[in-house]
């Protein structure tokens, strides 16, 4: 399994509506990594929780393939019957017809309820795992290669996977503020170390979004674009090294370094759009002053009419995002907005790796019927 794609995702209502209406097409050349959300307050039962979740994944991801982790969570969570949360949340999404495969936090290995959790779901399903570096992986541990080499062949040897059975993944986090000739540099660097150690696909993951609009757009209702770091680095990186094998992945339209469960009265209404390269940026106002169904109708509106927008027929968030500019369609919350703009997050970027993919190597990029930007 090669997918074009790798988005790292909340397993949350808004993720799954945006998976819930992708064409065939699209969906089947992405391969998501569900992080389960943090801890609620007042949550009485993690178990339910987690049912509910997974229930959730079923209804939208069923016979899909799909990375599942727990990284917002110590290691050595428990559920109330004992059971590690990672095992327990495993069996769940594969109870519910998704084709898990579990992510293991390089970082995480030195927990010993983690490393069981691993063994046992290991034992009990067929799975190609992922190993996922953070940043402090690639920038500290990576430069001791004899080292990192021992960690590495640890971790196969005690799961009985073999490189070539096994993704990894170079995660990078926020790089809103990274210059791009330095994420280069050390991806080029990982992945040449990654490579002698046998490793086939290896997955390139970065974050441009900020965390807050008014770091993307700084005065209320105007537009404005951002750079999206880990796309050009991607691409510097794929030009260079002719290597499909080389896989790209972001966290959607989310900062990589978002506090969830923060809910503000003043928050604002906003349309995050990707385009080449870039986000574009349609800023509101805070919702305490207008609801944010008509301010949502009034940056549709903006949107429809400003140059980057791919047309209705783009994918199901174009198409919800006209229908909304023209007053059939209301959108009335923020989560309905993220299954929105996610969905045409995802269309966007498999179009454009797809198109990139064809424009350095054509012999080797898979014909994929995807939609056009009209």
């Amino acid at each position: 399994m090669s997918p074009l794609y790798v988005p790292i995702m909340a397993a949350k209502q808004g993720e799954y509506s945006a998976l819930s209406n992708l064409q065939p097409s699209v969906s089947t050349n992405i391969f998501p990594l569900f992080e389960l959300p943090a801890k609620k307050p007042n949550t009485k039962s993690l178990e339910k929780t987690v049912q509910r979740t997974a229930f959730n994944a079923g209804k939208v991801w069923a016979t899909k393939h799909a990375f599942l982790d727990f990284s917002k969570w110590s290691p050595n969570t428990q559920t109330e019957s004992g059971i590690h949360l990672l095992e327990y949340a495993f069996g769940q999404f594969r109870s519910n017809g998704v084709q898990a495969h579990p992510v293991i936090g390089y970082d995480r290995w030195d927990d010993p309820d983690y490393v069981r959790a691993l063994k046992n779901i290991r034992h009990l399903y067929a799975v190609t795992p992922c190993i996922r570096l953070n940043r402090e992986v690639i920038r500290d541990d990576m430069h001791d290669q004899q080292y990192f080499a021992e960690r590495i062949n640890e971790i196969l040897s005690v799961l009985d996977v073999v490189p070539n059975n096994c993704y990894i993944m170079i995660d990078y986090g926020n790089v809103l503020t990274t210059a791009i000739p330095n994420i280069i540099s050390s991806a080029e660097a990982a992945v040449e170390l990654l490579r002698s150690l046998g490793f086939g696909i290896v997955i390139m993951v970065g974050g441009s979004m900020p965390a807050g609009i008014n770091e993307a757009v700084n005065t209320p209702d105007t537009e404005g674009c951002i750079p999206r770091i880990e796309m050009m680095a991607w691409k510097a990186i794929l030009a260079d090294k002719n290597d499909s094998g080389i896989v790209f992945g972001d966290y959607l339209i989310r900062n990589p370094d978002s506090v969830e469960g923060i809910f503000s009265q003043h928050a604002n209404a906003k349309i995050r759009y990707t385009i080449d390269n870039q986000y574009f940026i349609v800023r509101g106002h805070s919702k305490k002053i207008d609801s944010l169904a008509v301010q949502h109708r009034i940056l549709a509106q903006k949107l429809v009419a400003s140059p980057y927008f791919m047309g209705s027929g783009f994918s199901w968030g174009d198409s919800e995002i006209l229908n909304c500019s023209l007053g059939s369609k209301d959108i009335r919350s923020a989560m309905a907005m993220i299954a929105i703009d996610s969905n045409h997050h995802i269309n966007a970027i498999v179009t454009e790796v797809f198109e990139y993919q064809q424009s350095i190597m054509p012999s080797t990029a898979a014909l994929l019927p995807i939609a056009r930007k009209e």
